[in-house]
């Protein structure tokens, strides 16, 4: 396919910009670094099943050594409008698989990417962020007709490293406190360890769950470079409820994750 003059004047123009803004992806344990990749798309019959019927594939440029320029094509596709893309590298013939969301924000809009997994050299990348695109073939009233006719170029910005490890979480204190007044209460003073292997911020999201009735108690959110936090909440769970469950989500920078799920036991 040819690539349109606007298009390919639209990806020379991003990455100059791109060269100056940021550098390739550093090795696993240092700072995330800034990432940018311009994907020149257009739509062809999926070969597996899609909501959509199209898959988006095309060329690509990036600001990172690791993967200057490549192909990319997409390989799945959920209900939910959630595309999963191969890219695969020139020369190397490395590849790192992404998600977009949503897949038709690619023609004209805007969404979020994650790396997910690579290979041979790019075994560890991951990664995050978000798109925008503009239309360069096409009409979005051809949506949800003809879509084939649709090309476009999506421009991503984010932050990549050779990061596959998981930040680590543990509960370190858990003391609950029945309080006099009113009838029914505890505090509960809550202590938790967070860790990157990067030294790197780590998201968190905390929720207290009542079992008996699975209402939420307790939910917060935050990011903290911090070691630990600590927290101290008033409650009131059902009357005969004995424990309470603890879950809480964790994550990087480039999109590691992991789960705590803790029973806190309560005194009567």
């Amino acid at each position: 396919m040819r690539i349109p003059q606007t298009a390919l004047a639209l990806v020379l123009a991003s990455c100059a910009a791109s060269v100056t803004a940021a550098t390739a992806a550093g090795p696993g344990g240092a700072t995330p670094t800034s990432f940018q990749l311009v994907f020149v798309g257009h739509s062809v019959v999926a070969s597996y099943p899609s909501p959509s019927g199209v898959a988006h594939v095309g060329p690509f440029t990036t600001n990172s050594a690791l993967c200057p320029s490549g192909s990319g094509e997409d390989i799945a596709e959920t209900d939910g409008g959630v595309a999963t893309r191969l890219f695969t590298c020139d020369g190397s013939g490395a590849t790192f698989t992404a998600t977009i969301n949503p897949h038709i924000g690619e023609f004209e809009g805007a969404g979020s990417w994650q790396i997910i997994s690579g290979t041979g050299p790019l075994a560890t990348l991951r990664g995050r962020g978000s798109f925008s695109s503009v239309l360069t073939s096409g009409n979005l009233s051809d949506i949800p007709g003809n879509l084939l006719a649709l090309a476009f170029v999506s421009t991503w910005t984010g932050t990549v490293d050779l990061d596959d490890t998981p930040p680590t979480v543990a509960l370190t204190t858990a003391t609950g406190t029945r309080l006099k007044r009113p009838a029914g209460t505890y505090k509960l003073h809550l202590g938790l360890t967070l860790g990157d292997n990067g030294g790197g911020p780590v998201s968190y999201t905390l929720v207290l769950l009542d079992p008996a009735n699975q209402s939420v108690l307790v939910r917060k959110s935050g990011s903290t470079s911090a070691s630990s936090i600590t927290g101290t909440f008033v409650l009131k769970p059902s009357p005969h409820t004995r424990t309470l469950r603890l879950d809480v989500d964790a994550g990087d920078q480039v999109g590691n994750q992991t789960t705590l799920k803790q029973t806190i036991a309560l005194k009567r």
